[in-house]
């Protein structure tokens, strides 16, 4: 095989490699932000009351650090995927 071909092929892995990193990246976003903005916001936060939902974010403290630590790799997955965005262009 000559060099031009191989370096076609190489190129072409490492273009499916990212997309493919990319899709893992957008499904940690998806999967994150539906237990951080769904399930932790719906037990935590009271609609139209403040004090209740400080209540609940007091009473259930582990639960908001957890949807805050959740919610902050659900950030960093959207920040790589915005880098291999950059890098497959």
């Amino acid at each position: 095989m000559s060099t031009a071909v191989m370096t076609e092929r190489t190129k072409e892995t490492s273009l499916r490699l990212k997309a493919r990193i990319a899709g893992a990246l957008y499904l940690i976003t998806i999967l994150t932000g539906i237990f951080s903005a769904g399930y932790v916001s719906g037990k935590l936060v009271v609609n139209g009351d403040a004090a209740a939902t400080a209540a609940n974010m007091l009473a259930h403290k582990g639960l908001f650090q957890l949807g805050f630590a959740v919610y902050l790799i659900e950030m960093a997955a959207r920040v790589a995927v915005t880098a291999l965005f950059l890098c497959l262009a």
